[in-house]
């Protein structure tokens, strides 16, 4: 799989990287990923452009997974949730043990297996709720404005993970700030893409986001600022980096 267009919201996702889609509040951005997880009408989806309704409903479940903040879980315990996608899938109780293991030993959640889900802090149940979906090692991942509740140790694993497991993921967000975790990013407004493209097109020069009521992440918006005083000569989106240059 290369590429995901959605045609009603003119979007077009480029499978291989992170994405994040960005924009207000009510700009279509959960929308997105109803369509790809088939919670609404999708028949404007195509995948390598082949309508997604073609794609036999197995390949999907297993390749198509979207996380979304609905705070909705299946089971009681954190290891029966990490069971209960893989067990629908199908796969051996030998594999599910395997999975359930590497997996806790990779986001250092073993101590969390044998605990009850609404018994742990919001960060740590949002992470069991990604985790049940990325347990499956689906080809595209898709997360509801979630990251923003675990921390930064928690996020640069599942980033690190999803690079090493070639998945795609495509990230929904609403704080410019995850925009630098990105390799492309998906601008909406009132259910279209306003932009499409690499993550540097949308944060360099006279940047849209704030036209639409986001702020810009702060290292680029401060360099933006020094670029007018001559301080620095272009974007950086590195705050460590930024002071190294201004005070060399």
């Amino acid at each position: 799989m290369n590429t995901i267009v959605v045609k009603d919201m003119d979007i077009s996702i480029q499978l291989g990287v992170i994405t994040n889609v960005i924009g207000p509040s009510n700009s279509g951005k959960t929308t997105l990923l109803k369509k790809l997880c088939n919670k609404i009408d999708n028949s404007d989806v195509f995948i390598d452009d082949v309508p997604i309704k073609e794609y036999d409903i197995t390949f999907l479940k297993n390749n198509l997974v979207m996380v979304l903040d609905d705070n909705q879980f299946n089971c009681e315990y954190v290891a029966e949730e990490l069971f209960y996608y893989l067990d629908k899938l199908g796969y051996r109780i030998d594999e599910v043990t395997k999975k359930i293991d590497t997996i806790a030993k990779y986001f250092k959640i073993n101590n969390l297996l044998d605990q009850r889900i609404d018994l742990l802090t919001l960060d740590k149940r949002i992470l069991v709720k990604i985790l049940s979906f990325l347990i499956i090692n689906p080809k595209i991942i898709g997360i509801d404005n979630l990251l923003l509740y675990l921390n930064k140790q928690h996020i640069n694993l599942i980033i690190k993970y999803v690079k090493e497991n070639n998945i795609s993921l495509i990230n929904v967000t609403s704080d410019a700030e995850m925009l630098l975790l990105s390799d492309d990013v998906v601008v909406m407004n009132n259910f279209k893409a306003i932009i499409c493209g690499n993550v540097n097109s949308v944060l360099e020069g006279n940047s849209i986001l704030p036209y639409i009521g986001i702020k810009l992440p702060f290292a680029v918006d401060l360099s933006h600022n020094l670029i007018l005083y001559g301080v620095v000569d272009k974007v950086m989106n590195d705050s460590r980096k930024m002071v190294d240059k201004i005070w060399k």
